[in-house]
């Protein structure tokens, strides 16, 4: 299998991604934050970020770029700087996390603090007790369209 086939269904994907955002971001929206207010307003803006990353990467798209910004589809590797220990994530749709197995929605707490940052890139992620800072160790984007089993989604 030639390594351009898994990068043009990484492409279809992120493209999936962008016509869903333009297409259906209200109704997300409406279904996840049903209230107006800050929340909301935060995830909004989350939304517009990660849409507009998302833009950039595929106008000039390429397997490096694909690696080096936490997206929905993502597994990234953190390391604590407490502890120097690492624990890696994939960045999921709401629907599809399984915390148990490390996928994690982007609207989760820890998923929305990650999404858009970039490889060695070091942040403080706040936590229910309290705040711990981490270094993103590395990011391969892995939901092309395919499960790890090799069959589509879908």
């Amino acid at each position: 299998m030639s390594h351009s086939l898994p990068l043009h269904g990484a492409k279809t994907q992120l493209l999936r991604q962008l016509v869903y955002f333009d297409e259906e971001k209200t109704a997300f929206l409406d279904h996840y934050f049903p209230l107006y207010g800050k929340e909301r307003s935060g995830v909004d803006r989350l939304l517009s970020g990660y849409v507009s990353a998302l833009e950039t990467i595929v106008s000039d798209f390429n397997e490096e770029r694909l690696h080096s910004v936490v997206l929905i589809g993502s597994r990234v590797s953190i390391r604590y700087a407490d502890d120097d220990t690492e624990e890696s994530y994939t960045i999921v749709f709401p629907d599809r996390a399984e915390p148990g197995n490390n996928s994690i929605s982007f609207l989760s707490p820890v998923g929305m603090q990650l999404l858009t940052r970039k490889t060695d890139e070091t942040c403080r992620l706040a936590v229910p007790f309290g705040e711990i800072d981490v270094k993103i160790e590395s990011i391969r984007y892995v939901n092309g369209g395919f499960r790890e089993d090799g069959r589509a989604f879908g």
